[in-house]
């Protein structure tokens, strides 16, 4: 008979051992360890956060993990969590595993998370009440870019060296400067680890130096991906990214940022050669508590992309929800108003998450009628360091 449980300190090896046969079988040769050490090279102490399905031999056959993070945005710190690991041994398959697992994770989390992230494939995942979300520019820099707008000199003024050097005090310096700056970012998740972190997925990071003065960072991935990119000041963004790609002589550069980050965006769209705005990956999301999590972002959608004034009462998978913004400022309170508009689950996550709600038919145009077009998606958005 298989036990479903969390798994014990004793079991993390094994745990490990399966995400990397299973993820190599289906894909490519992984090394979880490598690839995500912010958990994987944290310990024992992380099998907690593994719930794996155990066979009668005590051998584990599944396991799907849950990154507890704190999500902060609008000024409000949200309870989130990210799912990964989600791993089935080949001869277990077809034995309903996943489906208990995750539902087991949702039963615990219900009332105690504010929302769920992962990446995954959306048939797969709606069936657990996951929407797709989250969208994000990115943009094109090339040489003629560079070559028509700087001179030489004033590009030389910007270097880069390793942001972490393997020496204790130091690194523990830039990981405090790294956090400072991921902080001051509109919508960020705190990052414990900061060191670990920005080696997820196999990020390199940079230092910037302007004349010699550590500005900033970088985090790239494949060479000229730049996933990450934090100065102090915005005047320096765009030319950091100029002198990256003239420095490594790369004939591209492409930057990745979130659609709220505004300023960056308009920088870039002055200088860059093209952009696209796309989903983030296959970013998807299972919200808990709608009331919260719609106060902060769209706290922070006001505060950074502007939104219009309007109210709105609703009642969201059963939670009643009245949402005013009155010049600029949002109130959101658990309450809803006579005759307000009642929506599942499914409806209410495609109408505030999905940026293509408004063309499909899960939603009733009446109800779309009623809300400041402004108003959603909810710019939710991940970094590459903070995925699992």
């Amino acid at each position: 008979m298989t036990e479903y449980r969390l798994a014990k300190p004793e079991e993390w090896e094994d745990c490990i051992e399966l995400a990397n046969y299973v993820f190599s079988t289906a894909h490519r040769p992984h090394d979880f360890e490598q690839l995500i050490p912010k958990v994987y090279q944290a310990g024992p102490k992380m099998a907690r956060i593994h719930r794996v399905a155990v066979n009668e031999k005590g051998r584990i056959r599944a396991e799907i993990a849950v990154l507890p993070q704190q999500m902060a945005a609008g000024g409000k710190l949200l309870c989130a969590g990210y799912v990964g690991s989600v791993s089935v041994h080949p001869k277990a398959r077809g034995e309903g595993h996943m489906k208990r697992l995750l539902g087991d994770w949702i039963a615990e989390l219900e009332g105690a998370c504010d929302l769920l992230a992962l990446d995954g494939q959306r048939q797969r995942y709606a069936y657990f009440g996951f929407t797709p979300g989250s969208e994000k520019y990115t943009f094109c820099l090339d040489t003629a870019n560079v070559r028509h707008t700087w001179k030489n000199e004033e590009l030389s003024v910007y270097t880069f060296v390793p942001l972490f050097t393997e020496n204790r005090e130091a690194d523990e310096e830039a990981a405090a400067f790294a956090q400072k700056l991921n902080e001051a970012k509109p919508l960020y998740v705190v990052r414990e680890d900061v060191k670990a972190c920005l080696k997820t997925f196999g990020e390199q990071t940079a230092a910037i130096l302007k004349n010699g003065e550590r500005i900033g960072y970088l985090a790239v991935c494949g060479g000229n991906n730049i996933a990450e990119a934090e100065v102090e000041e915005e005047q320096d963004f765009v030319p950091v990214l100029a002198a990256y790609l003239k420095e490594n002589a790369l004939d591209s550069l492409f930057i990745s940022v979130p659609v709220y980050e505004t300023r960056k965006a308009a920088a870039l769209s002055e200088i860059c050669e093209s952009f696209t705005k796309e989903r983030c990956g296959s970013a998807m999301y299972r919200i808990f508590e709608f009331a919260n999590v719609m106060e902060a972002l769209l706290t922070m959608k006001a505060e950074t992309m502007g939104i219009s004034d309007g109210t709105w009462s609703a009642v969201l998978e059963g939670q009643p929800v009245t949402v005013t913004v009155k010049e600029g400022a949002v109130g959101v309170t658990r309450e809803a108003h006579p005759g307000a508009d009642v929506l599942s689950r499914e409806q209410a996550q495609e109408l505030i998450l999905s940026p293509l709600a408004f063309k499909g038919t899960k939603v009733p145009s009446e109800i779309w009628k009623k809300i400041p077009s402004d108003w959603f998606p909810l710019p939710l958005y991940c970094a590459m360091a903070d995925e699992f």
